[in-house]
């Protein structure tokens, strides 16, 4: 029982360090490339402007309400 306790809390440590391990090689390898690669090509991956607006409310038509429509709403 002291055998699986140990290893438990070693499997936690380890599991720790390479959670965080994999987080910054993604956050690095992937997004940090990927928002350099859109900054160089001018590339707004927010809609964030300096401008002010009356509202940042994005307009949308509305559509015809049919059987086929109104059954996969989401």
């Amino acid at each position: 029982m002291l055998l699986w306790q140990a290893w438990r809390a070693y499997a936690h440590r380890v599991a720790s360090y390479q959670s965080q391990a994999m987080l910054n090689a993604t956050y690095f390898l992937v997004f940090g490339p990927g928002a350099i690669l859109a900054r160089s090509f001018g590339v707004r991956l927010l809609d964030l402007d300096a401008r002010s607006r009356r509202s940042y409310w994005i307009a949308r038509h509305p559509t015809q309400p049919t059987l086929e429509l109104l059954e996969r709403q989401f």
